[in-house]
This record gives structure tokens, C-alpha cells and sequence, in this order.
């Protein structure tokens, strides 16, 4: 199956439940298993995905990097690495100025700061003497036991064209969203441009891409709910550019914290955009679109349906799919 899932940190599951639902998957044929952070820790949701599962890769999607220093996430990434038997993929972003601020984060240029990080990172998994950059800067890291790879996947989340490129340019990865499947395809194309233009062969970056999903039989159900999911992303600096214009009353309306009455203005041609919902033959086709449109992985993000997240049930309905 070349199908990742997604479990979402903000679903407020306990980590063994989150481990419970790894295993499932790997079982089910799903072929990697996320953690996306909300306001939990991905990285340490990674240990029990870990701890479950035996043969599918396993990582974030992506974690927030403005939160952790670069050695500590790459002293992290190694342990997980280590626990996974050299499955884990270390999936970064960067966050977005809204939510950064609200953790009390200074303002930076991602796309140095990005940059620099993996840089960092790598230096520190590759045992290196040390890095030296505008932003960050390190002695030897010492490592209490061998990293299980020094090359351990670096994938990037990239909404932009700029960020697209640096992914192109540096990452083993790169993790798209919010994005329908026309868009997914011109961001892949960037990418593999830019990884072209940097001496290296465009199909080694491997495109995943986040698609949400509601995932239910009831179609006034489905629909609703895949609307409710556009006001989580409105503030997102990326969103005039991926939703379209029009949607300054939900901005408001979620700024005043009534999430409820921001879904109520959501047109629903901008959920359908990158929201897979209906029945599981509707989603397949949906991420058939994905496919085709030149993206290697989709990775299903389960989305709740009334108070039902439906992490059994969408595993179960897409098993050796």
C-alpha cells in the first residue's frame, strides 16, 4: 500500500492509544505512520508508534523545529532512530507567525533558519567537528552511543515556493498540505525543479502530502465536517494563497475564538479543495487524484466526524488498499 497515516497529537489520545493505532496501521498495510503536532510533543509520540510497529517508517508531520534547538532534535531524532530500528524520518516545519507567537517565539527568517537547522542537525548525526552559521553555532556534540544512521532522513513541510526550493535544494523529503491535488502536483514539480538545479536526482526527494479526510457514510455529515476543518488553518499566513479570497469573516470569527461560527462561513468548494470526505470509495479517488498528480505518498489525516476522529474506521476501510 502506498498509503502513509497521520495521528494528530491535538486528537488528545493517550500515547499508548497512539501506539495502539500505529500498530493497527502497519497491520492494516499502511506503509509509514505520523505523529502531527498540535500543542503535544511529536517527537515523544513517536516512541510508543515506535514501540509498536516492526517494519514501516515511522516520523512527524511534521514537528515544529522554532520550538526545539537543532541539537536537541537531532539528539532526539537519533534515539528515535535507535528505538525504530532505523525507520524514523525526522519531519520538520517551521509553524507560522500566529501560533509561534502564542509559545512566546521570537520573529526569524524561516527559510535561514530552516536551512541552518538541518545543517545542524546533520552535522550532529554525521559526528561532525562542529557548525558555524549566521544563525546557530555548535562545538562537537558527543552522542552517548553510535546514531543507527547518520543518514537519517531530514524531510521538510513546505507550503511556499520558497521553502519548496530549499527543500528541493537540501531535504531527503518534503511534506506538502493543505493542498489540492492540482497544487500538490505544481509544489512536486518545484521541488524536483529545484533539486535538478542543485546537481541532485529530482526522485530522490520524496514528495508526501498530507491529505485530511472526513470520513463517514453520511454525506451531510462528511460535508459539514470537512468544512469545520478550514477554520484550524485560516490564520495560517499560507492560506489567502492555497484557499483563495473570501474568507475574511472566518479569520474574524476565529480570532474572536467561535470556531463553530467560522465553520458555518466556509464555502464548500475551499474544504473540498484538500479535504478528502465522503465514504472510502469517494477518499480513494480522492488520493488516487494525489497519485497522479505526481505525489509519491499520500499521507490520510483522519478529521473528526461530529465528536469520532475515526482512526479505527479509516484504518479499517483503507486496509491493503
Amino acid at each position: 500500500m502506498n498509503l502513509g497515516l497521520s495521528i494528530a497529537s491535538h486528537s488528545g489520545l493517550p500515547p499508548a492509544r497512539i501506539g495502539e493505532l500505529a500498530g493497527a496501521a502497519e497491520q492494516a498495510g499502511f506503509s509509514a505512520v505520523f505523529v502531527a503536532e498540535g500543542h503535544g510533543d511529536a517527537l515523544a509520540l513517536c516512541h510508543p508508534v515506535a514501540a509498536a510497529t516492526t517494519r514501516v517508517p515511522v516520523g512527524t508531520a511534521v514537528a515544529n523545529a522554532a520550538l526545539r534547538p537543532p541539537v536537541l532534535a537531532a539528539k532526539t531524532a537519533a534515539q528515535l532512530d535507535q528505538a525504530a530500528g532505523g525507520r524514523f524520518i525526522l519531519g520538520l516545519g517551521v509553524g507560522n507567525a500566529v501560533m509561534n507567537a502564542r509559545f512566546g517565539l521570537p520573529p526569524f527568517e524561516p527559510l535561514r533558519m530552516v536551512e541552518e537547522y538541518v545543517e545542524v542537525v546533520r552535522s550532529v548525526l554525521n559526528r561532525g567537528t562542529g557548525y558555524d552559521g549566521q544563525l546557530f553555532r555548535t562545538g562537537v556534540i558527543p552522542l552517548d552511543s553510535p546514531p543507527a544512521r547518520a543518514g537519517l532522513p531530514v524531510w521538510l513541510g513546505a507550503l511556499g515556493p520558497r521553502m519548496l526550493a530549499v527543500a528541493g535544494r537540501i531535504a531527503d523529503g518534503v511534506i506538502l498540505n493543505l493542498m489540492t491535488p492540482a497544487q500538490a502536483g505544481q509544489a512536486a514539480g518545484l521541488v524536483r525543479d529545484a533539486a535538478r538545479a542543485a546537481g541532485r536526482d529530482p526522485a530522490s526527494v520524496e514528495v508526501a502530502c498530507v491529505v485530511h479526510c472526513c470520513l463517514s457514510g453520511d454525506p451531510g455529515a462528511a460535508a459539514a465536517a470537512a468544512r469545520a476543518v478550514v477554520p484550524r488553518y485560516v490564520l495560517h499566513p499560507a492560506a489567502p494563497r492555497l484557499f483563495g479570497p473570501g474568507l475574511g469573516g472566518v479569520r474574524e470569527l476565529v480570532l474572536a475564538s467561535d470556531r463553530a461560527g467560522a465553520a458555518g462561513l466556509v464555502p464548500q468548494q475551499v474544504a473540498d479543495g484538500f479535504v478528502a470526505w465522503g465514504d472510502a470509495a469517494q477518499v480513494a479517488a480522492r488520493l488516487a487524484e494525489y497519485r497522479v498528480a505526481g505525489v509519491d505518498l499520500p499521507v490520510i489525516f483522519p478529521m473528526p466526524v461530529g465528536s469520532e476522529w475515526g482512526y479505527e474506521q479509516t484504518i479499517a476501510a483503507f486496509a491493503d488498499s
